[in-house]
């Protein structure tokens, strides 16, 4: 059947692809320096395999999922992909920055260099514009200069170690809501790594497999902090999209998050609603990384009791060495609900 892939990552060979899309001043800025596009941190963590698949490397070379053309055949003819999000990794990179400016001017390029490489190959493909978390007011102007324009169906933001309750993301809520544009949330690589992007509780992790383990812990407590602090009173069209935080978790926190609104109403009288109807009305949680247990009826029991065909969406995470293949994955979800989860939900939720 067609697929909604709610998680592509369009990739630049090198830097400089995407210069031409900066100012001079700028360009010889990122020219003097070492200059990091990924987010994740190898010097820190050993890796048992490399990050990309290496059958998506293009017959021209270069990284892989760097041509547009063959994503087209790899990707999306080979599974029917009737809309492909793209969410650029290598704008995720500046949630390890500490220089707002340049954080703000390497995502309007990054921006710049998908929208015109990707988009006007293929209508299929759609883009997640990439924000600055460190720069709200800056943030707003790079939404409102892609609103409207075709093929823009998300606002990316890359977390930074403030929980996305907080205030501070207010004006790029504001500005999405203007705009009609989902929020996507996607791990960066970064969390746990530098001074500044969210951390994992306890300390810092020893090892890659602990780091990669406990990222769901970044999720949980980003889906608190937005429903605790009333970000869907003050925003009520507002819409967030979980991406690649996988969503087992979800089901034992929103019994939890019940249970103390019940116990504690008066400490946060501004949640007006159980937090199971903030989630349900708000947000959604892409499927990849899918966790499979040894007897897969008990993933279909789990999805059942979640609600799953209304709240999950799916997502390959194409080209990662991790990503859930469509022509695995899509049957390993239970057969009712693979339309609701492989498309329609997320025909529904962005503004394909």
């Amino acid at each position: 059947m067609p697929i909604v892939d709610c998680d592509i990552h369009p990739m630049m060979t090198r830097p400089e692809d995407a210069f031409g899309y900066l100012d001079r001043g700028w360009q010889e800025y990122f020219s003097r320096q070492e200059f990091k596009i990924s987010g994740r941190a190898p010097e820190r963590y050993a890796t048992p395999t490399t990050p990309l698949r290496a059958d998506a490397t293009p017959p021209s070379g270069g990284l892989p999922a760097s041509d547009p053309a063959f994503v087209v055949t790899n990707l999306l003819d080979a599974w029917d992909v009737e809309r492909g999000l793209l969410i650029p990794m290598q704008g995720l990179a500046i949630a390890a920055w500490t220089d707002p400016s340049a954080a703000l001017a390497w995502a309007g390029a990054a921006n710049d260099y998908f929208y015109e490489h990707w988009l006007s190959l293929d209508d299929r493909f759609t883009l997640a514009i990439t924000v600055a978390p460190h720069d709200p007011t800056g943030s707003v102007a790079e939404i409102e200069r892609w609103a409207g324009k075709p093929g823009i169906v998300a606002v990316q933001l890359p977390l930074l170690n403030i929980l996305m309750g907080n205030r501070h993301y207010y004006p790029i809520y504001a500005a999405a809501v203007e705009a009609g544009l989902p929020i996507v949330v996607h791990q960066t690589g970064a969390e746990g790594c530098y001074l500044g992007t969210p951390a994992v509780a306890g300390g810092v992790p020893r090892t890659y497999a602990e780091r990669h383990a406990m990222l769901t812990q970044i999720g949980q407590s980003n889906v608190a902090s937005l429903i605790f602090e009333g970000v869907f009173e003050r925003f009520p069209t507002l819409r967030m999209a979980f991406v690649e935080y996988g969503f087992s978790w979800l089901l034992p926190l929103l019994w939890r998050m019940d249970r103390e609104w019940k116990n504690f109403r008066a400490a946060t009288p501004w949640v007006k609603e159980p937090p199971d109807h903030y989630v349900r009305n708000h947000m959604r949680f892409a499927t990849q990384p899918l966790d499979e247990p040894g007897k897969i009826s008990d993933l279909w029991k789990l999805i059942e009791m979640l609600g799953g065909d209304e709240l999950l969406i799916f997502s390959s995470d194409y080209p990662h060495y991790d990503n859930d293949d469509p022509g695995v994955i899509m049957k390993k979800l239970p057969e009712a609900a693979r339309e609701r989860i492989g498309r329609d939900n997320a025909l529904e939720f962005f503004p394909f």
